[in-house]
């Protein structure tokens, strides 16, 4: 059976390096940065099923009408778990109205398109988040076996 899971920025994401000097913060509207530099931001999954995911995505809009670029690393696996860890780094376009969206799949990670995500283990992404953007949610697609 195919699966979504959605999780809400303001629970999944984070700073990268905590500090109180950041103008970056969860909202009802996203996760924003409403400073004036760029900030490094993690967003990390939890509650989907291991080896199950075939996608993970990251929603993001500009707050102010400009479009922009960053960029976003995506993550999978675990350091001296069998295959390692897995990095796959986008440049992602953000819209001046509207949403985006990246997606992550196997075929970022060394697999195949349409397969999970090798491992599945510890997904998340981190991105370089601009001045007026807004994270506005994180998911992953992927396939559950519910029985024979």
């Amino acid at each position: 059976q195919a699966k979504t899971y959605d999780y809400s920025p303001g629970d999944a994401c984070q700073l990268s390096i905590p500090t109180t000097d950041t103008k970056v913060r969860p909202r009802a509207s996203g996760y924003r940065n409403e400073g004036t530099s760029s900030q490094f931001v993690i967003c990390g999954m939890g509650g989907y099923e291991n080896d199950t995911v075939t996608a993970m995505s990251l929603r993001f809009t500009a707050m102010d009408g400009i479009a922009r670029s960053m960029s976003c690393t995506g993550y999978t696996g675990l350091p001296g778990w069998p295959g390692g860890v897995h990095y796959s780094t986008k440049t992602v376009s953000v819209p001046a109205t509207g949403y985006g969206s990246q997606s992550w799949t196997a075929s970022d990670f060394g697999g195949n398109a349409g397969e999970v995500i090798f491992g599945g283990l510890n997904l998340s992404v981190t991105c370089t988040l601009p001045p007026n953007v807004a994270l506005q949610g994180f998911e992953s697609q992927g396939l559950i076996d519910v029985g024979n």
